[in-house]
């Protein structure tokens, strides 16, 4: 009788400390939260390697770590109010996902101890998220998909040698594509190309905008507008009506028909971001690291039928 009282109060102190050990293990859970401004295979693959870094890097979801993830399916209005409610639940860092969403994030935390790390920006400078690359003030940093247009240009040209004027497909309402815009005007000039701007301020309108390029243009290119990424299947489909072909900035969107692509792997930048957020977690007390671009660029050409 007294061996099974001692088994019992064994069982029980062991119990105690189980409980103790998760209860300790929850509340030292890492909490991220993943705001995302709308789906399209760019942004999802970003947000996959993210994950996937994180993993690697020790995080395990439902042990060590928390993860809500949110899309704002292309609404700016929708990407502010999912970024005040991720606000209030006070999580270790926000990551955002396109310019829009880290916006709205850092709308959201200002004035806030919650660092923001956004993904998948071109422009981090011409949006206003930042204010100096090399040292970030406040709570926000992050890691660009900026490449500079000149280096697609002259591939596009090499594809293409009789290309003259190419047409642009973008949200006038996305930051970072009006930047764009301007800077592909500039570096096009010199080599000979005329950029033809077609507007879409949601994806029911990037079908109609491309057509409106026909005999306009010899190519169409889309560079990181997430509107017309999000609909680049009707970018390729009036591009084929004009005989024409379609570029795109982005490896990942490549598989829906383009032409031809030079940009960066938005997987392995979301692999990038993951360890810039570990470097955070890990260093609470230090500045936020430096703004980073991506690591290296891909090239990808469709081989003909």
């Amino acid at each position: 009788m007294y061996a099974f009282k001692n088994v019992i109060q064994a069982f029980k102190i062991t119990l105690f400390f189980l409980l103790f050990s998760f209860s300790s293990a929850q509340s030292t859970s890492t909490k991220i939260a993943i705001l995302q401004i709308n789906e399209h295979p760019a942004l999802n693959q970003a947000r996959q390697g993210l994950v996937k870094e994180l993993q690697s890097l020790g995080y395990k979801q439902g042990v060590n770590l928390t993860l809500d993830y949110q899309s704002a399916q292309g609404s700016p209005a929708l990407a502010s109010q999912i970024a005040q409610k991720f606000a209030s639940e006070h999580p270790d860092i926000i990551v955002a996902i396109a310019t829009p969403a880290a916006q709205a994030a850092i709308s959201a935390t200002r004035g806030m101890n919650i660092p923001v790390v956004f993904a998948a920006v071109s422009d981090p400078l011409g949006a206003k998220l930042v204010t100096n690359l090399k040292a970030p003030k406040g709570n926000v940093t992050g890691v660009s998909d900026f490449v500079n247009p000149k280096p697609q240009f002259e591939f596009f040209k090499k594809l293409v040698p009789s290309l003259k004027t190419i047409g642009i497909v973008y949200n006038p309402g996305e930051d970072n594509s009006a930047v764009l815009n301007n800077l592909m005007e500039k570096e096009g000039t010199p080599l000979g190309l005329k950029i033809v701007l077609a507007s879409a301020t949601k994806t029911g309108d990037v079908l109609a905008a491309s057509r409106s390029l026909c005999g306009k243009v010899d190519a169409i290119f889309i560079n990181n507008d997430n509107t017309a990424l999000s609909a680049f299947k009707s970018v390729v489909k009036a591009a084929n009506e004009c005989g024409i072909p379609a570029f795109v900035s982005d490896l990942d969107i490549v598989e829906q028909g383009a032409r031809a692509a030079l940009g960066p792997n938005q997987f392995e930048l979301g692999r990038q971001t993951a360890r810039m957020v570990d470097f955070i977690l890990k260093h609470p007390k230090e500045p936020l690291p430096p703004v980073e671009f991506p690591e290296k660029t891909e090239e990808f050409v469709r081989k003909s039928p």
